[in-house]
């Protein structure tokens, strides 16, 4: 992404900070976030599946910045889901 700014990695990272008040990587996580709870709702692909399809590259890191922004594992939100029926995207 810096690259394609013409900044450097910190550069971009100062900017990016400074206009939305959030990291870089931390927006690029709330949107895997997105598109991963989208997916754990909407399909029955693994969770594995799942994590490597939304640019997780290490299902740890996944986890734990799943839980930590959802309060609840990916297991445990799927499982919420289905059992509810809902069908509200977060």
């Amino acid at each position: 992404m810096a690259k394609i700014a013409g900044m450097t990695e910190v550069a971009l990272s100062r900017f990016f900070r400074a206009r939305t008040g959030k990291t870089f990587v931390d927006t690029l996580n709330d949107l895997r976030l997105g598109n991963a709870t989208r997916m754990l709702i909407d399909t029955t692909h693994s969770i594995t599946e799942i994590a490597y399809k939304c640019g997780f590259n290490n299902m740890s890191n996944f986890n734990r910045i799943f839980k930590k922004k959802k309060d609840c594992t990916p297991k445990e939100f799927r499982q919420s889901y289905a059992a509810s029926g809902k069908r509200t995207f977060i």
